[in-house]
């Protein structure tokens, strides 16, 4: 959308000019809790998700029942029983603070695709998940949540939390030109942020939307002619992309002081971060969220891990049996609790990413992941003929820090039989690392009690992509239903 596009809106649309005022608070807001230690950082996430219960406990009658007898001024966080995808699908319509975000009005607005780059009565941005872990949902996230997203990315753009790298704006001064590629033929997300982006993003940067699912030889010859100086799309994408820049397709100069690569959305492996440093000249910067949760991590430069936003939200990698993991672990799943949403209360919402929680980020208040490495729900059930259940992160554990792999697709074809393609890094023998992978898996499934299942290894020069999202699913099980 265009500068003049985005001042009409503001002219139709009174209410919007608040979100420049809202942009403004949250930046302050932000950059002053970045500057607190660690221990008064807490105090004001508790501050805030103590006052997200009292929210809940007031607007939601789902919530006065599923905590009745609960004290919010005493309790602690994990006195609040986790609340489930099926759980908050059953009862959507109890948790939500304003009436016009039931479902069937909603289900309604998002089955236009007109409707897909607007704001729901020019407040929410709803966007619908694509069900890669088995259940999709569709999902309001109210402007004023989404400019304290934007506000946190701008903000916490340097390397320490007194050091900001932000961008400075002056009249005259050449806009850099920011290339986002997103999921356009769904409500996703990944396009629903950029289509409602806060006018005055424009005063820096001049966007350009493409969509994922644009033929390959016309996103070539459209990012060669926009010359993006950053660029942002998932990681699987910018591996497609690294090796059209080695092969002579792409021609991309992210030489300049302020070029950056930004990805988010699927899993950046080190083999994707290696692929592009040789062919880009440097690494993607990770990002980490959700459609229920917007922004919960995100990679500052200079760093190879991510830094959680946690006076934003309140993230708890746990056990099997909801016990926090300790330094290092790695979680079964994670427990959300957003604190800028108010109008869909979450209070410690499973989420089943397995994440390795690290230290405090030096210079800032904020623990690190060193690495999210995929989902609890991506989980194989092989008949042998009894069922074994076998993670496909645990069957991929070894290969993960492999940067000869740029990445991989682990498909279950039947009870007893799966495929595995992966690319190989350019220069690479992919027999070889056929070999090597079949042999690991092969006793990785020994040992897990699958003698008998099939296990195929290809190299392959693409991999299938998810028809809806755009992204390659990493780990795909039998629906045996």
């Amino acid at each position: 959308m265009s500068l003049f596009a985005r001042a009409w809106n503001l002219i139709q649309f009174p209410p919007m000019s608040n979100r420049l005022l809202t942009l403004l608070r949250a930046s302050r807001d932000i950059q002053q809790t970045q500057r607190l230690d660690r221990e008064a950082m807490l105090a004001v996430q508790e501050r805030r998700w103590r006052a997200m219960v009292r929210h809940a406990l007031n607007v939601s009658p789902f919530y006065r029942r599923r905590l009745a007898g609960l004290d919010p001024e005493h309790c602690a966080l994990s006195d609040i029983p986790p609340l489930t995808k099926p759980e908050l699908l059953e009862h959507w319509d109890e948790i939500v603070a304003d009436p016009r975000l039931q479902s069937a009005p909603m289900e309604k607005y998002v089955a236009d695709p007109s409707n897909w780059s607007r704001l729901f009565h020019n407040r929410w941005m709803v966007c619908r998940s694509s069900g890669t872990t088995g259940l999709a949902i569709t999902f309001p996230q109210p402007v004023e949540a989404l400019d304290w997203m934007h506000a946190a990315h701008y903000v916490r753009n340097g390397t320490s939390a007194n050091e900001p790298n932000r961008a400075r704006w002056y009249p005259g001064r050449p806009r850099q030109r920011l290339v986002s590629i997103a999921c356009m033929q769904t409500p996703c997300a990944s396009s629903g942020i950029y289509n409602t982006r806060p006018w005055v993003g424009d005063l820096f940067l001049k966007h350009h939307l493409l969509d994922v699912g644009t033929p390959w030889p016309e996103m070539i010859e459209q990012l060669n002619r926009i010359q993006p100086q950053v660029l942002a799309a998932f990681a699987s994408v910018l591996s497609c992309l690294a090796r059209a820049q080695l092969d002579g397709q792409l021609h991309l100069d992210f030489s300049g002081p302020r070029a950056c690569i930004f990805s988010g959305g699927d899993g950046l492996t080190p083999g994707i971060r290696a692929l592009c440093r040789k062919a880009f000249g440097i690494e993607p910067l990770n990002g980490y969220g959700s459609t229920e949760t917007t922004t919960v991590a995100r990679q500052l430069r200079g760093t190879d891990h991510l830094m959680l936003m946690e006076d934003l939200v309140v993230y708890e990698p746990v056990d099997e049996h909801e016990r926090p993991v300790a330094e290092g672990e790695l979680s079964h799943h994670a427990l959300v609790t957003p604190l800028i949403n108010r109008d869909v209360p979450l209070l410690r919402y499973r989420i089943s990413d397995r994440a390795r929680p690290g230290p405090i980020q030096p210079g800032w208040p904020f623990r690190t992941l060193i690495e999210v490495l995929g989902r609890t729900a991506m989980t194989f059930t092989f008949r042998v003929p009894e069922p074994r259940r076998v993670n496909g992160v645990d069957l991929m554990r070894a290969w993960y820090d492999d940067t000869r792999v740029v990445e991989y697709q682990l498909r279950q074809l039947s009870p007893s039989v799966l495929h595995v393609a992966f690319i190989p890094q350019p220069g690479e023998d992919g027999a070889a690392l056929a070999a090597e992978l079949s042999a690991d898996l092969r006793a990785l499934l020994d040992e897990a009690g699958c003698r008998t299942v099939r296990c195929d290894v290809v190299p392959v020069p693409d991999l299938e992509k998810h028809p809806l999202s755009g992204k390659v699913e990493r780990f795909i099980p039998l629906n045996e239903e």
